[in-house]
């Protein structure tokens, strides 16, 4: 395993004695300086570049940082719909068939569950499931998923008043106190639907409904039907056990640097999930936002991955010029096409929340999805660039150039297909239902839903071509020796 060191040489230089060592010992060694030569890191131009674009992406960091209060706003903004966020496990103890009420010649299935964790852990829970294609089968001991939407109010006082569509005629009408999620704190008014009444009395704990204002509309009695619904099988099994054999591949295969890939590829998550998601969600502007994220996540993908050295960081300084790219690009292109950025039903609910440049995230998309392959492009550039150098000292710059660029046209080569062929696999079946929709190809292209994941490809490979030359050309300028055999 090869590691990159800057040295100043002693003015005696001694030779070097390596001890004989453990192979985990000498995998750990490709992260740090050869104990027994005298060595010093050099501070060099491209160290400065990469501290200082570090300062400005920690500025960036500080400047969009998402406020709490704007992300608890969205949450209850889009509980309007009634979107649950609780899940609890249940197993399925009782599958009923019966011909299904109005079309006798369907099947239709009554499945009884006994809940296995929550509030309500070893109660049953019936649901019907209709006859159709896209109905899931439930059979006797499946483990599954219900998603649980906790009553939110509480029946403080009912009396009896005109109705408000109707003078001459008494309604009844329910003071609610709701406790949590949406207006929680406040006490409602809501007239209720004739016969409602009868269920429902002072001290009942109800589902509140809000319309998109805010304002209070409806009132349902609590139960586990109104409660549970089925969400989905309980597959965390397998996925842990795919997670467990995914690690253990990488660190089988990469030792000590396997698990640093690890530690990177969950720090990556913690950006995501934890700052970038939650400072869109606060209305920052998508574009700046996603260069940030995404350079931030390039600093500590690279650097924990691959180790302090003057290699990591040529790579990094290829993967943030190529994203500076690759944003200006996506804001040009998401501009020019005019996209609405309302292709997906996903991007329909998000007009529900305040603050949210809906066309912005598809910029944003655009640059998180290629920051990824710019990683993986600029690190395979730059070291090979030293590998050449290593291999042949005397190689002139021209020549070392030409050959790096050789191996990054390969590269882009193979990568240009595995863009194109990923984003065809994860839009399948949209991509069918074109092709029997028997439309020209200029029509299909047109169509947003399309278009945007034709721009997402080709502004993404259009970064990753840039990517070659750029890092390329940085590694030739500042190389990185002496290469040191460990």
């Amino acid at each position: 395993m090869r590691h990159t060191v800057e040295v100043i040489a002693d003015a005696h230089p001694r030779p070097m004695v390596h001890p004989v060592t453990h192979p985990d010992d000498a995998d750990w060694a490709a992260f740090a300086p050869d104990p027994n030569e005298p060595t010093t890191w050099r501070w060099g131009v491209p160290e400065s570049l990469a501290a200082g674009i570090a300062l400005l992406v920690a500025v960036g960091i500080f400047l969009f940082w998402p406020s709490s209060l704007s992300v608890e706003q969205a949450i209850n903004q889009i509980s309007v719909l009634g979107i649950p966020r609780q899940f609890h496990e249940a197993v399925a103890t009782e599958v009923t068939d019966f011909s299904c009420l109005g079309a006798i010649d369907d099947s239709c299935a009554l499945v009884i569950f006994e809940i296995t964790s929550g509030p309500d852990a070893g109660l049953p829970y019936a649901q019907e499931f209709t006859a159709g294609s896209v109905t899931p089968i439930v059979e006797v001991g499946d483990r599954v998923i219900l998603s649980y939407l906790p009553p939110n109010g509480e029946i403080t006082d009912l009396v009896a008043q005109p109705c408000t569509y109707d003078p001459d005629a008494t309604c009844a009408v329910a003071s609610v106190f709701v406790a949590s999620g949406n207006g929680s704190g406040s006490t409602e008014t809501v007239e209720l639907f004739s016969g409602q009444e009868v269920d429902l009395a002072v001290g009942d704990h109800v589902h509140t409904t809000f319309d998109s204002d805010g304002v209070a509309v409806a009132v349902t009695p609590a139960s586990l039907r109104t409660s549970y619904q089925f969400a989905d099988f309980q597959r965390r099994s397998f996925l842990y056990v795919l997670v467990l054999l995914f690690a253990a591949g990488v660190i089988a295969l990469g030792r000590w640097r396997g698990v640093a890939a690890l530690v990177g590829l969950g720090l990556t998550l913690v950006v995501v999930l934890y700052w970038l998601i939650p400072s869109l969600l606060s209305g920052h502007r998508p574009g700046p936002v996603a260069l940030v994220g995404a350079s931030a996540v390039a600093y500590v993908a690279l650097y924990v991955s691959h180790g302090l050295s003057r290699t990591t960081t040529i790579a990094l300084l290829g993967t943030v010029g190529a994203l500076t790219l690759t944003t200006l690009l996506s804001a040009l292109s998401v501009r020019i096409a005019q996209f609405t950025g309302f292709a997906s039903e996903e991007s329909m609910l998000l007009v529900l929340l305040d603050g949210i440049d809906v066309q912005g995230l598809l910029l944003a998309g655009i640059v998180i999805g290629a920051a990824g392959a710019l990683d993986d492009i600029t690190v395979t550039q730059s070291s090979a660039i030293a590998q050449l150098r290593s291999a042949a000292p005397d190689i002139s710059t021209h020549e070392l150039l030409g050959r790096g660029m050789a191996i990054g046209r390969a590269h882009v080569g193979s990568i240009v297909n595995t863009l194109v062929l990923a984003y065809l696999g994860a839009a399948l079946p949209l991509t069918i239902l074109f092709v029997l929709a028997q439309q020209s190809l200029g029509t299909v292209l047109n169509s947003e839903v399309v278009a945007v994941e034709v721009t997402r490809t080709l502004v993404g490979t259009l970064g990753i071509v840039a990517a070659v030359p750029l890092t390329t050309w940085l590694a030739t300028l500042w190389p990185s020796l002496p290469i040191h055999e460990h």
